[in-house]
């Protein structure tokens, strides 16, 4: 929601609207893209309604980020800061601002769809050996008597399930996720 307000925002300020004007109308076309509301709605409407009390757009940016403390949240405020204190293009800036979110956005769903596949991937795999042995056990149950019921065989699978445990710790760390 907030990549889309932004785009709202740069379409406002493209079309000429001061920027105190296009909060105004980005704020009323979010609201038509998003009936049901939202936090950024909200925000939006908090903002418009600072900014009729003659409030700069830089300092409302700033409230944002601080109480929405995302690292795109904070970037767009600062970059905003810096266009509008430098006089560079605003609707340029806000334009690939929202585009280099919306790369970031697809990356992290990218990543995130790659590592469920793993995840999965992972869970078969740790799931495999106790099914094979339920097999063997089911199909031919003397094949498991030398592995089982002498010293050398249980030191050896208890080996085994150590390193089997250790396997599987390592792969449920690969495949966490800052969410």
């Amino acid at each position: 929601m907030f990549r889309e307000w932004i785009l709202l925002l740069s379409s406002s300020l493209t079309a000429g609207y001061s920027v105190e004007n296009a909060l105004v109308r980005a704020c009323r076309e979010l609201g038509l893209m998003f009936p049901e509301g939202g936090s950024m709605l909200e925000e939006a409407g908090r903002m418009v309604a600072k900014a009729e009390n003659n409030q700069r757009p830089e300092e409302l940016l700033e409230e944002l980020a601080q109480a929405h403390p995302f690292e795109e949240v904070k970037s767009f405020a600062e970059v905003f800061r810096a266009a509008r204190a430098s006089g560079g293009s605003l609707s340029g800036v806000i334009r690939s601002t929202a585009s280099q979110m919306t790369e970031i956005l697809d990356t992290r769903r990218e990543i995130r769809t790659l590592l469920s596949a793993k995840l999965y991937e992972q869970k078969i795999m740790t799931a495999m050996p106790a099914g094979v042995l339920l097999y063997i056990r089911l199909g031919s149950g003397e094949f498991l008597g030398a592995l089982y019921h002498n010293p050398a065989g249980i030191a050896v699978m208890t080996l085994c399930l150590g390193i089997y445990g250790a396997a599987w710790q390592l792969g449920k760390r690969m495949v966490e996720f800052e969410r």
